[in-house]
């Protein structure tokens, strides 16, 4: 009896422990509030660039294993002419299991002037060892990017752009736009590093979207010279340091301009 009364009381003490659990993961926001605040990893970004800072193109594709469709939702490059920008945006998404840390995205605020034609959002995290650069699908499920059309008057040239060259390899070596204005802490290099080992390679590992309700991403496309988007990532490595690739489908007039702030941000 003595036997059968400790493993009772030992039932007993387990389903107080389970119930007290519950009731903490159930409740824990009421009981114990957390401030919502901005977690900001470094110094982040705010800065204007010009058309000067569309060094890569005209071309139709975007880097990948194989070269990456610009339009979102095509996946193979076709004969439009895009140029690019590569942004530094000094911030990384925090994935992983949500019981472990708090999640995060980064968010992104534009704000565009003289903007002919239309830009297209996409982005890559940066990552290390044999590990593959990390970017958002370009097609298929969970797909995304961000659009923005622009009416102001055709520009006639991009004298700082040259094209991309394919690289057999699958590495590539791209200047980034910061250095145009302003040096940023952690950013003195003006080139960043791009890797991928096998056909779709780190897609789908970073998602574009305006809805945190939809972390995997989603195509938006407004005619909104200013706004706010969100990088997120749901799982893996989204990489150590995120790029924003901009492009547009026209050569832009001498007075376009474009800000850029980023901001840490917990979901």
């Amino acid at each position: 009896m003595e036997f059968r009364a400790r493993v009772g009381l030992v039932f007993v003490l387990l389903g107080c422990f389970l119930g007290l659990m519950l009731v903490l993961d159930t409740f824990s926001g009421e009981m114990f509030p957390q401030q919502e605040v901005a977690i900001v990893p470094g110094v982040l970004i705010d800065q204007t660039f010009t058309k000067a800072g569309f060094l890569y193109g005209p071309q139709s594709w975007r880097p990948g294993y194989d070269p990456l469709g610009i339009e979102p939702g095509v996946e193979q490059p076709g004969n439009s002419r895009w140029y690019l920008m590569f942004i530094d945006l000094n911030a990384t998404p925090v994935s992983g299991n949500p019981q472990v840390k708090r999640l995060g995205s980064v968010r992104v605020t534009y704000n565009m002037t003289g903007l002919v034609g239309r830009a297209v959002f996409h982005t890559y995290g940066l990552t290390t060892g044999t590990m593959p650069t990390r970017t958002n699908r370009q097609t298929g499920t969970n797909h995304c990017a961000y659009v923005v059309t622009g009416n102001a008057p055709a520009g006639t040239s991009m004298p700082a752009a040259i094209p991309l060259v394919v690289q057999p390899t699958h590495q590539y070596r791209i200047a980034i736009s910061n250095n145009q204005a302003a040096d940023y802490a952690g950013m003195t290099s003006t080139t960043r590093s791009f890797q991928f080992t096998q056909p779709g390679a780190g897609q789908g590992a970073l998602h574009i979207t305006s809805d945190l309700k939809k972390p995997l991403g989603m195509v938006t496309e407004t005619s909104g010279l200013n706004g706010t988007f969100y990088v997120t990532a749901t799982g893996g490595n989204p990489g150590n340091d995120l790029l924003l690739l901009v492009a547009v489908d026209r050569p832009q007039a001498d007075d376009f301009a474009l800000r850029v702030r980023t901001e840490f941000i917990r979901t």
